[in-house]
């Protein structure tokens, strides 16, 4: 429990490291918002004819972050902050799927959605790092012994006027 805990840590702390990095920018209008805990309806931009092919994502809280529909929302450990427009949070999702096919899935999805890669690192445990010019997003992904998890964190940046 404490390893877990020093590790939540470890990734808020590289959420808060990105926000204080971040270039300046300036807000975005808020996107629809899905309600908390439940997939929303459809994505937040629209789907081209190659695109809408394969299966479609799912969208929790966070209107513009994709998530496969093989995985499920843990909402004992998710967590959602929203006061005006801005929002934050954690949303943890596992599954029984491979996570080489979790980390494909949000390189090709998280683009479509606007979001922008910036980094991150693979394998034992895996890092995807997304930004936008009002939020980051950091995607945890790593396997235990039934399932495979996903941590996503959102966390906004610093925008100046």
């Amino acid at each position: 429990m404490k390893r877990l805990k020093e590790h939540r840590m470890a990734v808020w702390g590289a959420i808060l490291l990105l926000v204080s990095l971040t270039a300046c920018s300036t807000s975005a209008p808020p996107n629809p918002v899905a309600q908390q805990g439940q997939p929303a309806q459809s994505g937040g931009t629209a789907a081209t004819p190659a695109a809408s092919a394969g299966p479609r994502p799912q969208f929790y809280d966070f209107a513009d972050i994709p998530v496969p529909t093989e995985l499920d929302l843990v909402q004992k450990e998710s967590y959602v902050f929203q006061s005006g427009n801005l929002k934050a949070g954690i949303l943890t999702f596992k599954g029984r799927v491979d996570a080489t096919s979790l980390i494909n899935f949000f390189q090709m999805a998280m683009p479509r959605e606007n979001w922008k890669p910036k980094g991150g690192f693979r394998y034992k445990k895996s890092v995807l790092i997304f930004d936008k010019p009002d939020k980051t997003c950091i995607i945890n992904l790593f396997e235990k012994t039934y399932y495979t998890y996903a941590e996503i964190y959102v966390a906004p940046s610093n925008s100046q006027p």
